[in-house]
């Protein structure tokens, strides 16, 4: 019984690390971030902390394993769910909405991207390869939706290209993105 215990407290020490990380990352940035803020946060000691992880490096990986399933995961959801129900315009409108429209789950996204782009090599490769798994997924998607399309690959990178800018639009709040007409433009303007 007294292991159970043990190893529930270390799960729940991990989730309140990697919550109070994303919360700190969002608000302050990684620059602005040290080890000690996310302890201080998670409510447990820095020892604690280190015993998880002992650089702001592994933090970061770890969070961005979890954003990278969460957000492939429901994608893959959303379309599955929706592939009988709904047209591929209403659709990709409702992928367009899901992900721009998450602002919590935007600036992590984002956040790790700068990351990457300022000299996280490993993490940029594990982008590359996201975006990669990404793309083929929304292609994999778009050819169940658009069964008779042609340009199916050149429409997923539009697609994700396109998600992507509208996360940035989105968290600077520039005009609301016509996201609606946008999705019916890309199925069926050619």
């Amino acid at each position: 019984m007294v292991a159970a215990r043990g190893k529930n407290r270390g799960i729940d020490n991990k989730k309140k690390i990697l919550n109070s990380a994303r919360k700190i990352f969002q608000k302050k940035g990684g620059q602005q971030t040290s080890l000690a803020d996310i302890a201080k946060a998670a409510g447990i000691s820095k020892g604690t902390l280190y015993y998880y992880y002992s650089t702001k490096a592994e933090l970061i990986f770890d969070i961005t394993h979890e954003h990278m399933n969460s957000m492939t995961s429901s994608l893959l959801k959303l379309v599955e769910d929706k592939a009988e129900t709904m047209d591929a315009a209403e659709i990709i409108h409702l992928v367009y909405n899901t992900i721009i429209k998450a602002e919590s789950r935007s600036k992590l996204h984002l956040y790790l991207v700068q990351e990457a782009i300022i000299g996280n090599d490993e993490l940029r490769q594990r982008f590359q390869q996201a975006y990669n798994e990404w793309r083929e997924m929304i292609s994999s998607g778009l050819k169940t939706i658009l069964k008779r399309r042609k340009d199916i690959d050149v429409l997923s990178h539009v697609l994700l290209t396109s998600i992507t800018g509208g996360m940035i639009q989105q968290l600077l709040g520039v005009d609301d993105l016509p996201l609606e007409e946008m999705s019916h433009w890309l199925v069926y303007k050619r």
